[in-house]
């Protein structure tokens, strides 16, 4: 067979136009700064422009110059080098900008002619090398679609389809609809599906339907053309209709026009920068074309009653044909049933012995809407039927479920099949949800008194049957019935089970379970919580989504044992383990004590007024001891996990109502966090909390009762209160300890630049970050991962999402080695809202978090600690050196000053690296183990932190300093 080349005429009009576009990239201005990384650069082109000038200089034969230049592609890879590249590129595009503007006769004979070879001769040639007889001939490199260089047949098709209706492309257009050409494409492998020519062509459905209405316009489409055509392009020809109760869910079929190309593809042969004109979108009809839609719309609905009254027959085609089709009347639904009675179809084989069939019915049973004052007339019509048809088609019924339900006499099911639905398809509607991996937390979260009130109605002998034909098909949703099965109590150790292997439905579901006795809550919630934290082993999305299921799960308990939300769940639950614990023990005459020392819960171990170090074998063993252990165990987890609470309501503001803070200080845990936290009372009031009295004392020792409600203060409320230095030396003084940094918290402010920006920060623009180490901390630190064109965290108290942008990722985020951190912006409603109106604790916390991922994860041996860091640490260093009456040491800048007796030293506070003056460097490298020795007033350590402090002390007292290594590079400096 011979391969579509030019003739010698042709090949002289193409070498001329290769010529003209060679000096044409050097000629013209526009085209100096071609840059294929540039993807917007051909928009500021104006290649009709360029076409133009080549037609003035060949009037005779440029256009068709033009045309046999989009025709006759070149494959990407015979491109010899750059400037071979460039040049075909402006070609392509004159030639496509011209055939497009100026269709005439010339074109649409070469196109169609190149249409027709690429349809008839799909297996015999192509564009790229055809594969070697080793691949044997039932195997084919390229399938139709692969096989063609661009312009291949769908950018072919979608030009013709906006060519003039002439004679010649009527002609045409019969020929391509008629499908004569539509072979069967030889089967990859012997058990494979049998498809044709045509099905390699899914996206041009629009182009389609213009090339049929501009025939039906002509009068040179009747319904047996109609009907060759609908056997060959299927989904392209239907042409629903509102008046004929059809429609179809296609809202986007992407279309094939947006035609980018990738230079590493081979099987594109074009430059990956092209950018040609995309699809018309599908133009509303108006005058005859209307007219012409209203007929096709006419041969649709008479070929769609004329195929489901032939089925089973072409069912596998019909299969693709109607899948998207939607029914809005009543007789598509009944025309289905009909074909169910016909075959004898049951709710046991409609799927697995009438596959394609019932692929094709479930659309026309599907009914989207029905009207209430037509329920009487289908119930009427329904009752024509027999009750395997109607249980056969009750799952797929859609909004005519409710009265199928009616003709079955199952009107007392409607209440459980609308809970039923709603769990199982939350938080989408459509086939197959079934309590999906998500991130929303509502998701399996049963409404106890609709569902009670559902069951109650509800026949059992009838619910047994309905669920029974459910089971064999797309609607039996299985985690859905796990979950109303744990809700009658059933199935529990198989849904333990599963928790073991972290099923996010299990743990939704989880929380369901009926109450068995009064310590079952508490185990189940203990549970939970053990769950949330073990799933952080896994990848952002599913620790994500797992975290959510989590949620649902303790949203469920708290509604099964009675309690309003999952927070008042967990505060009774953490409050139950404090009250019941076990806090000390007698056993063979050793006296066991569970204390909190500091913020730590340790275990004290005397014997006649002696303490002991470690516990003898006689007492490790005992059951008291044991217990003791595991309440010292679940104190520590207690402590943690309200460390964080708290952390996260002082980041958000939040303030507790005063029944809330009385309930939460019944807990010994808490008691001891918020005592060691700066609170506002009433929204006015900062001090340190008495809890037995709930008063707060301020600064001057002022007692103050709270009357309303109490907030963790923010750093933030500390400085507009022009308090931040004074309570960060009160903490100092005192020596507390806070849970976590509150007093000398990084507070970030909104800078100059970041008013001129206006709608994002570039604070840390710029900085590589380390991919993996970036990642994980984001997790950590609760960022939605899952998506790399959105790293963000979500406000649920503002209704605002704080977003990363990153440079230079992947799909996933710790795909690459390194990534850029670009900006930072807020959005509200899918708007990016200006940075004056963030809440300030948002954007300090948000800058907070990316300060961090920046100090921790940058890649770069330069990286500089930020200002608000180094003011944190200076200011903390400043309150030591006066508490503890240090001589010899200051402050300034970035910089801790030390006049020792051997030198003088600097130390940097972002990078604990050490000079000695004026400017010889110091290496010492600190002793892990030893920062706990320092007292810093926070528990969540700043490592670095610590290293400063260690380095000031040991270089304070340098004449004791008995390193070697050290000295000798003292003496040097």
């Amino acid at each position: 067979m011979q391969s579509r080349r030019p003739v010698p005429e042709q090949t002289e009009r193409l070498t001329a136009l290769r010529a003209f576009c060679d000096r044409a990239l050097d000629d013209y201005p526009e085209l100096d700064r071609y840059d294929e990384f540039e993807p917007d650069f051909w928009d500021g082109i104006d290649c009709l422009c360029i076409a133009a000038d080549w037609v003035r200089q060949h009037p005779e034969d440029g256009p068709k110059a033009l045309a046999d230049g989009f025709v006759f592609p070149t494959v990407w890879d015979d491109l010899e080098d750059r400037r071979d590249q460039q040049r075909y590129g402006l070609q392509y595009r004159l030639c496509d900008a011209w055939i497009t503007a100026r269709p005439d006769a010339y074109a649409l004979e070469q196109i169609g002619a190149r249409l027709r070879h690429m349809l008839q001769f799909a297996f015999e040639d192509s564009d790229y090398p055809l594969p070697t007889d080793e691949d044997g001939p039932a195997y084919y490199r390229r399938s139709p679609d692969q096989a063609w260089a661009f312009p291949d047949v769908q950018a072919c098709i979608n030009r013709l389809s906006n060519y003039p209706s002439t004679p010649a492309w009527q002609t045409f257009a019969e020929w391509l609809l008629d499908g004569s050409w539509n072979r069967e494409q030889p089967p990859s492998t012997p058990c494979s599906e049998q498809r044709k020519i045509a099905d390699a062509y899914i996206y041009g459905h629009k182009e389609i339907k213009r090339i049929a209405r501009g025939l039906m316009e002509a009068g040179r489409l009747d319904y047996p053309r109609f009907v060759r055509a609908a056997n060959t392009w299927g989904r392209a020809m239907m042409f629903y209709s509102g008046d004929a109760g059809l429609g179809s869910d296609d809202v986007d079929l992407h279309q094939y026009a947006d035609e980018e190309f990738d230079e590493d593809d081979s099987s594109d042969e074009a430059p990956k920068d092209m950018d040609v004109e995309s699809s018309q979108s599908e133009e509303i009809p108006t005058g005859e074309s209307a007219v012409a839609s209203s007929e096709l719309a006419n041969f649709t609905v008479r070929y769609i009653e004329e195929t489901l009254a032939g089925l089973p027959y072409n069912a596998e085609r019909l299969a693709d044909t109607f899948r998207s089709v939607e029914g809005y009347e009543a007789r598509w639904l009944l025309q289905a049933l009909a074909v169910i009675e016909r075959l004898g179809m049951t709710p046991d084989n409609f799927l697995d012995g009438f596959g394609h069939t019932a692929a094709v019915l479930e659309r026309f049973l599907l009914l989207q809407a029905l009207p209430k004052d037509q329920s009487a007339e289908l119930l009427a019509a329904l009752t024509g039927f027999s009750r395997d048809t109607l249980l056969a088609a009750l799952p797929y019924a859609g909004q005519a479920s409710r009265v199928m339900l009616d003709a079955l006499g199952w009107s007392d099911l409607r209440a459980f099949q609308r809970e039923y639905l709603n769990m199982a398809l939350a938080p989408r509607s459509g086939w197959g949800a079934d309590l999906p991996n998500t991130l929303d937390e509502t998701v399996g979260v049963v409404d106890r008194y609709l569902l009670d009130k559902a069951l109650a109605e509800a026949n059992p002998d009838h619910l047994r049957e309905y669920l029974a034909a459910l089971e064999p098909s797309h609607w039996a949703f299985p985690e859905t019935r796990v979950l109303l099965d744990a809700y009658q109590g059933i199935g529990r150790p198989a849904l333990e089970k599963k928790l073991a292997r972290h099923a996010q439905a299990a743990m939704r579901i989880y929380g369901v379970l009926p109450v068995t006795d009064s310590d079952d809550v508490r185990q189940r919630y203990l549970r939970l919580k053990k769950l949330h934290n073990e799933v952080r082993k896994y990848g952002a999305e599913r620790q994500a989504n797992s975290h959510a299921a989590v949620q649902a799960g303790l949203e469920n308990l708290a509604r099964v044992a009675g309690y309003p939300s999952a927070i008042r769940l967990e505060w009774a639950m953490e409050s139950e383990i404090a009250e019941s614990a076990l806090t000390a023990a007698t056993i063979d005459g050793y006296d066991v004590t569970l204390v909190i020392d500091g913020l730590s819960p340790t275990l004290h171990i005397s014997k006649a007024a002696k303490t002991l170090k470690t516990e003898p074998p006689a007492v490790r063993k005992h059951a008291d001891f044991i217990a003791l252990k595991a309440q010292q165990t679940q104190l520590k987890e207690q402590i943690a996990r309200f460390g964080r609470t708290l952390e996260t309501m002082m980041s958000s503001g939040e303030a507790l109502a005063l029944d809330d803070l009385k309930q939460l200080l019944k807990m010994p845990a808490v008691r001891l966090l918020l005592e060691q936290l700066i609170v506002q009372v009433d929204d006015a009031v900062l001090g340190w909390l008495d809890a037995a009295t709930l008063t707060v004392t301020d600064l001057e020792g002022r007692q103050h009762v709270a009357e309303r409600n109490m907030r963790i203060a923010h750093p933030f409320h500390l400085f507009t209160a022009g308090q931040l230095s004074a309570w960060q030396k009160d903490v100092v003084t005192h020596r507390r300890v806070q849970p976590f940094k509150q007093a000398f918290r990084e507070l970030y402010l909104l800078t100059p630049a970041e008013r001129d920006t206006g709608l994002w920060s570039n604070r840390f623009a710029g900085h590589r970050l380390k991919a993996q180490v970036a990642a994980r901390l984001l997790q950590v630190r609760n960022w939605s991962t899952s998506n790399v064109e959105e790293i963000y965290y979500e406000s649920k108290e503002h209704g605002i999402y704080a977003l990363f942008n990153f440079l230079d990722t992947g799909h996933y985020l710790s795909e690459t080695e390194h990534f850029t951190f670009d900006t930072i912006a807020f959005h509200r409603d899918q708007k990016a809202i200006p940075l004056e109106q963030v809440p300030p604790l948002l954007f300090s916390e948000v800058m907070r978090d990316a300060d961090l991922l920046v100090s921790v994860a940058h890649a770069a041996d330069d990286y500089s600690t930020s200002h608000e860091t180094v003011q944190r640490r200076a200011e903390l260093i400043g309150e030591l050196i006066q508490e503890l009456g240090l001589q010899n040491v200051g402050c300034e800048g970035h910089f801790l000053h030390i006049t020792g007796r051997r030198a003088n030293y600097r130390i940097h506070l972002g990078s604990a690296a050490i000079h000695i003056e004026p400017g010889n460097y110091l290496c010492i490298v600190p002793a892990g183990s030893g920062f706990a020795e320092f007292y810093l007033p926070f528990a969540d350590t700043d490592k670095k932190m610590a290293e400063v402090l260690s380095k000031m002390f040991l270089l304070l007292d340098d004449m004791n300093i008995t390193d070697s290594l050290i000295l000798e590079q003292i003496q040097l400096g």
